[in-house]
């Protein structure tokens, strides 16, 4: 059922401001959310009508940008700390940095606390979880928060994220554009080997700038290759 329909139009404040940023009236969007609510994937889901000819239409530009990582300092620190029960992940160290990096560049979101999804896995299904305010967050407790997350079975595709992070674990691979995830301007994709990697940062042009888009990758393979700058 589409929002006019029901007379009163519910859409959640991200929803919200795509839709401002966007130039989509939100009566013309059907919500896939609960009760028809409007959710973000709605708004990044919409194809307006077809322009007449000779108008000009707002078409969603979908640009890419890539960076190599050097993953040997950041290989050495996870093997040095952490316990052996707890000892960090790659997952743990790659989030801080999308956090940290975000916060470093906040043009590249509107969204308070600048959450992360992590995108996963659970029986052959996508996932993703959502942690915010990850720069307030040290390894030790950001690693608990994921795995709680993980061991849910929510899945909070449908939550506001900043961006989507997913890792990759290959070698000799360059990643050169992968698709948006519904509801989200940007993702980031990491092709991470022991000593080298890949990362590719996926991005809608129409609502992140280029050179906000380099500046958020540079910030992140920054983190990544000074772990220790993540540690404090």
């Amino acid at each position: 059922m589409s929002a006019a329909a029901t007379g009163r139009v519910r859409a959640s404040p991200y929803a919200r401001r795509l839709a401002r940023q966007r130039s989509i009236g939100l009566e013309q969007v059907s919500g896939s959310g609960p009760g028809g609510r409007i959710v973000a994937a709605d708004i990044v889901a919409f194809a307006p009508p077809a322009a007449a000819p000779g108008t000009a239409g707002t078409v969603g530009t979908v640009s890419a940008i890539a960076t190599r990582i050097e993953f040997g300092p950041l290989t050495t620190v996870l093997d040095r700390f952490g316990s052996p029960e707890a000892r960090f992940e790659l997952e743990d160290v790659l989030l801080r940095a999308a956090g940290c990096a975000l916060d470093d560049v906040p043009e590249a979101t509107p969204l308070d606390g600048a959450p992360v999804a992590l995108e996963w896995r659970r029986d052959g299904a996508p996932r993703q979880v959502v942690l915010d305010h990850i720069r307030k967050t040290s390894l030790a407790p950001l690693r608990t928060r994921r795995l709680a997350a993980m061991a849910a079975t929510t899945d909070q595709a449908h939550e506001p994220a900043s961006l989507t992070l997913r890792l990759m674990r290959a070698e000799a691979i360059r990643p050169v554009l992968l698709p948006l995830l519904p509801g989200r301007v940007l993702r980031l994709v990491v092709i991470a080997g022991p000593q080298l990697g890949e990362a590719l940062l996926v991005f809608d042009a129409g609502l992140v700038a280029e050179d906000v888009a380099a500046q958020l990758l540079e910030r992140f393979r920054g983190y990544v290759e000074v772990p220790l700058l993540l540690l404090a």
